[in-house]
Parts: structure tokens; sequence; C-alpha cells
């Protein structure tokens, strides 16, 4: 729709750059026989009614475009309960905010849970970027976590056993261990073992590295989150990677290119449903509105079935 648009719009200034140019060519031109200068204003004004009947045309199909594109939003509107009831009922879901808590994106993802008749999720939002040699201080000096300190600034082990660990395990004494140091905010209750659980990514690290210190707390940081994600997608549950319209595409093929499936469009009905549509079981894939949402808008919609049915 947006690109019939701008089709419109470029073919509307052609014909305004073609109008003032057959204007100005009359206005300079030079001395021609009463004749002459009367078959060419006949060719001139037949130019005209053409460019203004295809101009009238192309506005037309914009508005069709328009009203169809209205039309469809619409329909999915008023189909949207009916796709989201009982999706996620019974369904125990922890989001994962790889950095601060994103109110806002909180609430999108909070908002496709409660529509799909799931109940709240439990929340834990990591501390990054990680300081390394503080980690790795808490590590060597305790018994249980003394496992985990390998190569300097490399924590990937650590990442993949919490993520593992969050998922699958009764009990998270890894998690209890370290929330001091790993956990800026947690909420809610994460029910062991989940059902499914939503990434957000919240941090990005610095393109340009200005010393060595910040060098080694990305470094820390990245293959802690590599492992953590690692950890999550191991399970047996779907883990999906969401994004607004607005968010950068990193973010985006940060959870391509981790294996996540992907929503890139959560801020949107369509991406609510599927968001919803993933966390249910549905086929993984990358979704949404950008050119990487290989996978379309939503992945197949497949009934909604009960007990008994």
């Amino acid at each position: 729709m947006f690109g019939l648009r701008y089709h419109v719009a470029s073919l509307a200034a052609v014909f305004v750059a073609l109008a003032l140019g057959i204007l100005l060519g009359v206005a300079v031109s030079g001395k021609v026989t009463d004749v002459g200068e009367d078959a060419e204003l006949q060719n001139l004004r037949h130019d005209n009614e053409q460019l203004e009947q295809e101009l009238e045309a192309a506005q037309a199909q914009a508005e069709a475009a328009t009203a169809q594109g209205e039309g469809a939003e619409e329909l999915f509107a008023r189909a949207y309960p009916t796709l989201m009831d009982g999706r996620l009922e019974g369904e125990d879901v922890a989001v994962v905010f790889l950095g601060p808590v994103d109110g806002s994106v909180r609430a999108e993802v909070e908002g496709a849970l409660a529509d799909a008749d799931g109940g709240a999720p439990g929340v834990v939002a990591l501390e990054l970027p990680v300081d390394g040699a503080n980690l790795r201080t808490v590590l060597e000096e305790d018994e249980l976590l003394a496992e985990f300190v390998a190569e300097e600034n490399d924590f990937s082990d650590l990442g993949r056993e919490l993520g593992q660990e969050l998922v699958e395990a009764e009990e998270t004494p890894l998690w209890d261990a370290l929330a001091t140091t790993l956990v800026e905010e947690r909420s809610g209750t994460i029910s062991n073992p989940i059902d499914s659980v939503v990434v957000v990514l919240n941090w990005t690290p610095t393109e340009e590295v200005a010393d060595d210190e910040a060098g080694a707390e990305t470094e820390a940081t990245v293959s802690f989150t590599d492992g953590l994600v690692s950890g999550l997608d191991a399970s047996a549950v779907p883990v999906v990677g969401v994004a607004t319209a607005d968010d950068p595409e990193d973010l985006v093929d940060f959870y391509r290119d981790r294996g996540l499936s992907s929503v890139d469009n959560i801020d949107s009905l369509a991406g609510r449903l599927a968001l919803a549509l993933l966390l249910a079981g549905a086929e993984p894939g990358h979704y949404g509105i950008r050119e990487g949402a290989i996978d379309g808008s939503v992945p197949p919609v497949e009934p909604v079935t009960t007990e008994g049915e």
C-alpha cells in the first residue's frame, strides 16, 4: 500500500514538471506562424488532458488501495479477539530482558498474553553490561559457582546453565546465588518448569571500543548473553525474541543469528497474535513487517482445542 502511494506521489511530481516545462516552452518559444501556433497549442492541450487522465487514474488506484487496506485492518481487528481466545490459557510464560526493562515492550507482551487468556508472566531483567572482573570474583569465592570460572571474560557456560535452569529446573540455585550480581529487576512468579519464554534484547555493544576495560566488558557481556540464549533455546519450550516496529534492525538480527523465532512488530495486533501463536507452539520462524520477516506476518493459525475435543 505504501509503495503505491509513493508511486502516485512520484507520478504527480513528474506530471507537474511536464506541465511546467510545457508552459515554459510556450512562453519562450520564438516566432511561429499562426497556423503552426494553433497546431502546437492543440497538441499541448491534448497532452495535458492525457496527463490529467493518467493522474486521476493513479489517484483513484491509490484511494482504492488505501480503502482496501483499511478494510483489511478493520476485519483483522474484529477477528483478533476470536483468534486469540484461549491460546495461552494455563500456560506459564517467563519474560527475560537482556538489559533493563522496557516498559512499553513489557506492556505489549503482557497485553498479548492477557488477550490470549494467559496469566501474568514472571519477569527477570539482567544487569548489562556484565562486570566481568566482579563476576569472576563472585564465582571464585563460591563453591557452588567455582566450576563456571573459565577463560577470562568467557561466561558462556554460566549463561547456558542459567538459561536451562530457568526453564527446566524446579529449583534455581544458580539464579538465587547470582541474583544480586546479575539481576537488575525481578517481578512476578516464574513457575518452574515454565512453558515458554519471551526474550527482549535491550542492550547492544558499543561499535567502537574506547579502551581495554570497555572491550573486556563487551566481551564478557556478549559471551554471557550468547550462552544464556543458547541455554534457553536448548530447552524443549518455545523461545521467542520480540521487537517493536521502530526498534533497530540489530535487535531482530540478534534473535535470528542465534536461532530464535522472532516477532518484529510486537506493538501491533498482528505482532501480538504472532507472539501468542509462537508461544503456543506454532511453526517457528521470523514474523512481522520487516524484510527479514521471511515467514510472513503471522504463523499459520490452528484452531484452539480444549480437553475433551
